[in-house]
């Protein structure tokens, strides 16, 4: 087995010298010292965008929990995958040919209802004040008929929201009538055979 044999002498044509600038790299490179990796800069920002993601991920879990979705009011059925609004309640009471107007104090909700058979109405009827966004704010009672097209609801501890879709229904929710309150009434809401 054959030694390789590196010899120190210069080649020929070369020059013994150093470069100029190699003396200055080499004592640049030797003033470098390592640093530790939490004194980079780039290390702090990947780890904040991950860490915005972590905090903003847990924040909307949160917000989630917190806030559970409502009830849907309203006539749906399922049809294959989705649900579709049949308005079922609606129409049954078009065909009665129901509509109402319901004006509301402190103390006392009166309805005055129309409809082409006032007498085969029944003598209690649900109304209902629905709060648009949180299902916790809604307010039910039952009006008692207290002449042949006039029901009344002593209001007493019940507070209705500030605005709610109002919802006349007889007990069973076989029809309904429904309208917008907002807060202080002037006058009086019809309510009219609407889907929800």
């Amino acid at each position: 087995m054959r030694r390789a044999i590196y010899s120190t002498k210069p080649k020929l044509g070369s020059s013994s010298r150093r470069a100029p600038w190699s003396d200055s790299m080499e004592l640049e490179m030797n003033d470098i010292e390592a640093r530790p990796w939490y004194r980079e800069f780039w290390v702090w920002f990947f780890l904040g965008i991950l860490g915005m993601g972590v905090a903003s991920g847990t924040s909307v879990l949160v917000i989630g929990i917190n806030n559970a979705p409502q009830m849907v009011t309203g006539d749906y059925q399922p049809l294959g995958k989705v649900l579709v609004d049949t308005r079922e309640r609606a129409d049954r009471a078009a065909s009665l040919g129901l509509s109402a107007l319901l004006s509301v104090d402190d103390n006392l909700a009166e309805l005055v209802l129309g409809a082409d058979q006032l007498e085969e109405l029944p003598d209690q009827l649900l109304l209902r004040f629905q709060h648009p966004t949180d299902a916790g704010r809604d307010v039910s009672a039952v009006a008692r008929r207290i002449d042949a097209d006039r029901w009344q609801v002593q209001m007493g501890s019940i507070q209705p929201p500030e605005r709610a879709r109002v919802i006349l229904s007889d007990l069973q929710q076989t029809w309904w009538l429904a309208g917008r309150f907002s807060g202080e009434v002037a006058g009086q809401i019809g309510l009219d055979p609407e889907k929800l």
